[in-house]
């Protein structure tokens, strides 16, 4: 029992019942009871009970997320970690669904042809901030969670570890990796609205030290608006050679597929200046509509552990992205909203491939200065990025429709055009180092620095209706910026519960940050941010529960601004923050009582804009867009026996704004769900039920349009496991 515990990553973690473990004792003791037949001696009679599979607790200890593995106490900055256990209870079948469990974080819609997760964080858009494993992910598709052990999102400013981005935070998905033991688990889960889901979970020892693993999932999520509907697969194998030796090489292959039909809500009402309030089975699209995505992440990583504190790791990825989509965004042809009113349509239709190949080495060395201890880390970081993306133009307009009757069904002539192509070429040399300092056994301090260099290559062509090149929007651009970035921290820790901290950290977003650069831009030197957080962790009940609290400070010194007086001229004159407060707590209040929740309280403010001229109006003043003044969640279960679990949440997002205008928003909303589990060590009975009072609400926010969030909906999930 004692080797497979320290085999196993899942194993580990748990405390074990009581039972259980006078069970292991008795056991143990064994050698007792021969002794016992042979003198003829009797011993008294030993039960040992059964028990259930014991339940992984929400509290989550450690992270990588830093580059180094750490635990959370030790880091100055806000983390919410949402695990595997989480994710289980809840049905969590997305990356999105998985960071509904994270305050401060909302969503955009699909933005002019743009696909795929978009996260707000804290009031800055994160939509190139997704990492997995520590390593960028620049792909526009759907995220599925099928082969992530966990969801790790640091906020605040943290270009330090990053690079480019990271202004509000990071999203981290944890690959599921190979380990030293067997198991199979397979889920088939069935709901309404047409939803399919199966997932199998295999990990196999081949040697003492070697093992390979492979997930694998497809997925089929119907709607009740229309033709809207979610289509995808993945397989995801992995082997890893040397495990528990000082050298350890892991290797895995990650494909994803999609093939939908998206669904982008409807348009704001001119006179509510909310979305269009209309029975939400109402789709504005055509059944011809498609979304398709591929993603392909293959990747080597060498660890080798030098002894005393020292580890070397390196870190090789190829991604390649492609997708093709042709949406449908819906646009009010007048301020008539009655049934018989017209609705426009645009396709803001584009397609591509993005490429990248990253090499990240890290060296994390600890040695002590006298009686002070060092934790060093230094990096360097080697990237290089391809894009190719073309948008399409029809030849013919469109077809309306109704509001009250739309027709999905309607043929038009799709014939099109493509109306421009922007090719994107960068490379980014990024070296960094930072040292975790313990000062006293009640003081550390964290000090980090990194330098970038991010070169970036732009050509663009503009198309007219025949083919010709239109010169006056072609046009190529350069840029090359040099950003320093810092990273610093106080903590405090009195005892091993309490944790106190300060810090202070920067990140910038260059121009081409998002693989578009146009003449007036590309003049313009990268926007600077900084985050300031003070902040507590405590672990409470002996270690069985965590609480966090911290207030922060995030602020945009230099935004991109339209300068008033020449619109061909962008200049950094823009500020804008968001100050915070945030309190988050996980863990194990009883021997059966588990809960996670979270609350953010968020003030955003545009400080600085561009002044009302050229047709603009003037933002000043204003509320980011998408950013809500709060949000919250909670999640909590409870052993009802030792078998059959049950559990409720629910989740609120105030009010946000779809523009920086503050005109159209969407309302507030919050949503409740349950879930009732039995499980034994073989299999998992489990139903969920989401959106309890089957609320329209909507989820996330563009300009023009807003999607809505799913009705109430039940799935039923039986899972085997051996």
């Amino acid at each position: 029992m004692k080797q497979s515990l320290q085999k196993s990553p899942h194993l580990a973690q748990r405390k074990l019942p009581t039972r259980v473990a006078v069970g292991m004792l008795a056991v143990a003791l064994s050698p007792s009871l021969a002794l016992a037949a042979e003198t003829g001696q009797t011993l008294e009679t030993v039960t040992v009970e059964g028990e259930a599979p014991v339940r992984d607790t929400y509290k989550t200890e450690t992270t990588s997320i830093g580059k180094t593995k750490q635990q959370l106490r030790d880091i100055p900055q806000s983390i919410t970690v949402v695990n595997q256990q989480l994710m289980q209870d809840q049905g969590v079948a997305t990356l999105k669904d998985a960071l509904r469990n994270v305050p401060g974080i909302t969503f955009a819609a699909g933005e002019g042809g743009r696909t795929g997760d978009q996260v707000v964080i804290r009031g800055f858009s994160a939509a190139t901030d997704t990492y997995r494993d520590g390593m960028r992910d620049i792909g526009q598709y759907n995220r599925d969670a099928f082969n992530d052990e966990k969801v790790e999102v640091l906020k605040g400013a943290s270009s330090m570890l990053f690079g480019r981005g990271s202004t509000g935070g990071v999203v981290n998905q944890v690959s599921k990796s190979p380990y030293l033991g067997n198991k199979l688990e397979g889920d088939l889960t069935i709901g309404t609205n047409d939803y399919q889901r199966v997932t199998a979970d295999i990990n196999q020892m081949t040697g003492d030290h070697s093992a390979v693993r492979l997930n694998l999932m497809d997925t089929h999520d119907g709607s009740d608006r229309g033709a809207a509907k979610n289509e995808r697969w993945g397989i995801a194998p992995s082997v890893a050679f040397g495990l528990g030796e000082p050298t350890t090489v892991v290797l895995s292959y990650m494909h994803q597929e999609e093939n939908n039909v998206p669904d982008y809500g409807v348009p704001y009402n001119p006179a509510t200046r909310q979305p269009l309030a209309v029975d939400r089975s109402k789709f504005y699209g055509f059944d011809s509509d498609y979304e398709k995505t591929s993603a392909d992440i293959v990747t080597a990583k060498v660890t080798h552990d030098f002894g005393n504190g020292t580890e070397l790791s390196n870190q090789l990825r190829y991604n390649r992205f492609w997708r093709d989509v042709n949406p449908t965004a819906p646009r009010l042809a007048s301020s008539d909203t009655s049934a018989t009113g017209l609705m426009r349509r645009s396709k803001p239709m584009r397609d591509g491939v993005d490429q990248s190949v990253n090499n990240q080495t890290d060296l994390t060395t600890r040695f002590a200065t006298g009686d002070i201890r060092h934790t060093l880390l230094t990096g360097l970081e080697l990237t290089y990025e391809l894009s190719d993306t073309s948008r399409y133009a029809l030849l013919n307009t469109l077809p309306t429709t109704t509001i009250g009757n739309p027709v999905s069904s309607t043929a038009y002539n799709a014939a099109r055009y493509r109306s421009s192509n922007t090719k994107f070429q960068a490379s980014d040399i990024a070296l960094y180092g930072m040292d975790t300092i313990e000062l006293t056994r009640q003081w550390k301090a964290v000090l980090g620095a990194r330098f970038d260099r991010f070169d970036g290559d732009y050509n663009v062509r503009s198309y007219n209706a025949d083919g010709s090149i239109k010169s006056s929007d072609s046009y190529d651009a350069s840029r090359t910026d040099n950003v320093w970035s810092w990273r610093s921290g106080l903590i405090w820790q009195p005892d091993m519960a309490q944790s106190y901290y300060f810090s202070y950290g920067t990140s910038f977003n260059p121009s081409g940050e998002t693989y578009s650069l146009d003449k007036a831009t590309a003049k313009v030197d990268p926007e600077k941010n900084r985050n300031i957080e003070l902040g507590a962790k405590w672990d409470l009940l002996d270690g069985d529960a965590s609480l966090r609290a911290a207030l922060f400070r995030i602020e945009k010194t230099n935004e991109r601004n339209t300068d008033p007086l020449d619109s061909s001229t962008v200049v950094l004159s823009g500020k804008r923050h968001t100050n915070g407060i945030e309190v988050e707590g996980s863990g194990r209040l009883t021997e059966r009582w588990e809960i996670f929740a979270g609350v953010t309280f968020m003030d955003s403010k545009i400080d600085k804009a561009a002044p009302q001229n050229q047709g603009l109006t003037n933002t000043q003043g204003m509320m980011p867009r998408y950013t809500p003044r709060a949000t919250g969640n909670i999640w909590t279960t409870y052993k009802l026996t030792d078998q059959l679990t049950g559990g409720i949440g629910a989740t609120y997002v105030g009010k946000r704004y779809a523009t920086e205008t503050n005109v159209n928003y969407l309302p507030a909303y919050t949503v409740a769900n349950a879930m009732l589990s039995y499980e034994t060590k073989h299999y998992r009975l489990q139903l969920n039920l989401n959106n309890l009072s089957n609320k329209t609400y909507y989820d996330g926010a563009y300009g023009g349009h807003a999607t809505v969030g799913t009705p109430r909906e039940a799935q039923l999930t039986i899972g085997l496991k051996y």
